[in-house]
């Protein structure tokens, strides 16, 4: 069996990176070019993923617990909870 020259083994070679950047762009990964974010190939396709609308302040329930406790003190203050 013959082996191959140096000029077989630069096709070769050619050969397999081009096979795998093929590959590799038919994928659908996100990319980026020129700094802007390009979109999946296939985002016409993806589910649409649905957040429903919350509060826009992050700690809500933190700050009803905060009034609740304050309200409570107040109550103990003016001598009518029933502690």
């Amino acid at each position: 069996m013959k082996s191959l020259g140096i000029k077989g083994r630069v096709l070769l070679g050619m050969f397999a990176i081009g096979m795998m950047v093929c590959i590799f762009s038919c994928l659908g990964c996100q990319s980026t070019k020129n700094g802007q974010t390009l979109p999946n190939p296939n985002y016409l396709k993806d589910d649409i993923q649905y957040h429903p609308s919350g509060t826009e302040f992050q700690y809500q329930e933190e700050v009803d617990y905060m009034n609740k406790v304050q309200a409570e003190r107040e109550m103990v203050r003016q001598g009518n909870g029933n502690f």
